[in-house]
């Protein structure tokens, strides 16, 4: 059992808790978190049910009432971060897929979620993409606000379009337009259907083309491959792909209707980097909710002679759109059969594919967690730096909060509890999670999750000790913790593989010395670096049996980050005779 612990090369370290970065007004739950980077246009957004929120700049500072964990002011009041407003809403979904794309007008952010019309980010506006082009059109001398949803005419051209968005208010401002099939005419009197009238301040030029071949509220999936923009139609076996550095157009449709056998849909599809032996060769895979994956190569899908079929293979049912993670040049996806590669998945069968899978050192847990958690998607992300890559699957009321997490150059897994993920980002090297009730938390920043404490729990494999037939009977064990401060380890004997915990000791104490916050003034020093010492104590620990095992348990709940190793833990015993 590894419960808390972060598996490294040399040993294990107590992994660092989760604090409030932002709470959105409504409490709704979380299903999307996204990043924009542009040079130093670098944005963090969070999606809900209905709306989008840029949460780049939280700033907001929470307290926690230790009653019912809920954030609250210093009388006692709940709050809401009241610095975020949405910055667009009317949604019907917040399963955003999301790709960032460069074309010689800019670099966008792309996004689709099989619900809503296609939006486009361009470092400072959402824009709607439909079968319609996206004209801009300004306003003067207006007497009665428009309204959204309104078609708009002009008194002399004639013109007429529908309004997607006001920027202004009632007297000047800018409309968005679509459906604007003529051009409406400088100082001409716009009138809506509902009696918004003001007056047309120059021409209406365009913001975005139209997106034709398909509606884009049916686009469930985003992805880039050889310059091109692709999209799954949701619910079918058909993508969608644009013209070469495009991000509107025309879409060409191409039907996967007679490659995959097992038929399902399409769920998702990525760009997958292998090695040909001629070096690294890009190619595109596409995965069904059946377990299949087909994988293409060729720039162009429209010529056969540049895009052909390589194969198509079995890797087990994936657990959502994104429940995959990168690796290289490599995909690696949490099916239900285990967290397998791409790489692999090509060269075996899938009756084969589990002992090589990524998560094969705990097969049980995961074919356990897939048995109890297949009820919605899973979600999957690496932090390169931390070299950490975890798998959360959703969690329901009566369940325990849990992320599966792994060493990514070890493969050494562990268990993180606590953790309700429902969404992932990776901003500016920090890690984020999305979570219910409007909760946006950041990973390994604190000593506490959300305020509350945690349990660091490790068991390792019961042992013999080279005499299986014998009875022992346990005396005195130690472990060696290197830690910035006293930590307290309560010890306790297992036996024969039955693992019965004791309650959790108290809070460790981490020394607060220069944590902000924290310091004594005159006292704490700013800048000092924190030295880990060695602490190792005997304890008493009673029972008898074949197989032992010493079981460690130790908790935080303070206000910085735990910065504990776990060495060694040693045994005394007595061995008795062999009774036949």
């Amino acid at each position: 059992m590894l419960v808390n612990w972060f598996p490294m090369a040399t040993g294990i370290r107590m992994r660092g808790g989760t604090d409030y970065y932002a709470q959105l007004d409504g409490g709704p739950d979380l299903e999307a978190l996204f990043t924009y980077v542009n040079g130093n246009n670098r944005s963090l957004f969070a999606a809900t049910h209905d709306s989008i929120f840029d949460i780049s700049s939280s700033v907001f500072s929470f307290l926690v009432d230790e009653d019912d964990n809920t954030l609250v002011d210093d009388l006692g009041n709940a709050l809401i971060d009241s610095s975020l407003t949405a910055t667009v809403n009317g949604f019907t979904s917040g399963k955003w897929s999301t790709a960032q794309f460069a074309t010689t007008g800019g670099v966008f952010l792309d996004l689709v979620n099989g619900s809503d019309n296609k939006l486009i980010y361009d470092g400072a506006n959402f824009y709607p993409v439909t079968d319609q082009d996206l004209t801009a059109l300004n306003y003067d001398g207006g007497t009665v606000a428009f309204t959204v949803g309104q078609v708009l005419t002009g008194g002399t051209s004639a013109a007429t379009g529908t309004v997607v968005k006001v920027i202004g208010d009632a007297v000047a401002g800018t409309l968005w337009l679509s459906g604007t099939a003529d051009a409406f005419q400088n100082d001409e009197v716009i009138t809506d259907g509902l009696g918004g009238a003001a007056v047309a301040d120059g021409s209406n030029p365009l913001l975005f083309g139209k997106l034709t071949g398909i509606e884009t509220n049916k686009l469930s999936h985003n992805w880039v491959y050889k310059n091109r923009l692709f999209y799954v139609e949701k619910d079918s076996l058909n993508f969608w792909y644009l013209p070469v550095d495009s991000i509107t157009g025309a879409a060409t449709k191409f039907s996967m209707g007679g490659i995959f056998p097992l038929g399902g849909s399409l769920l998702f599809g990525a760009s997958w980097s292998i090695e040909s032996g001629d070096g690294l060769s890009e190619q595109c895979a596409f995965f069904s909710t059946e377990g299949e994956v087909a994988v293409f190569q060729g720039p162009d899908p429209s010529d056969a002679a540049k895009w052909s079929k390589v194969g198509v293979y079995r890797i087990g049912n994936p657990r959502g759109p994104k429940a995959f993670i990168r690796a290289g040049g490599d995909l690696v996806i949490a099916t239900d059969i285990g967290f397998v590669p791409l790489s692999i998945a090509t060269q075996r069968d899938i009756a084969a594919l589990s002992p090589s899978a990524i998560s094969y050192p705990i097969e049980v847990a995961w074919n356990d967690t897939i048995r109890e958690r297949s009820f919605a998607d899973w979600n999957c992300i690496v932090w390169p730096t931390k070299q950490m890559v975890l798998v959360a699957p959703p969690t329901r009321a009566d369940q325990e909060k849990q992320v599966l997490v792994a060493n990514a150059r070890t493969g050494a897994w562990s268990l993180f509890t606590g953790l309700d993920v429902t969404c992932f980002a990776l901003f500016d090297d920090r890690l984020f999670f999305g979570s219910k009730n409007g909760v946006v938390a950041e990973m390994e920043v604190t000593g506490s999750d959300l305020g509350s404490p945690y349990v660091a729990t490790v068991v390792p494999l019961f042992d013999p000790l080279k005499n299986p037939a014998s009875l022992k009977n346990g005396l005195l064990a130690r472990s060696t913790i290197r830690a910035t401060s006293d930590v307290r380890v309560k010890l306790s004997l297992q036996a024969d593989h039955d693992i019965r915990l004791p309650a959790p000791p108290d809070d460790i104490s981490v020394a607060v010395g220069s944590v902000w916050g924290g310091a004594q003034w005159g006292q704490g020093v700013w800048g000092t670096k924190a030295v880990k010492t060695t602490i190792s104590d005997w304890q008493s620990v009673g029972g008898t049996g074949y197989a032992l095992s010493i079981a460690a348990q130790t908790t935080s709940g303070s206000a910085s980050a735990p910065d504990v190793e776990y060495v060694q833990t040693e045994l005394t015993y007595d061995m008795g005779d062999i009774v036949t």
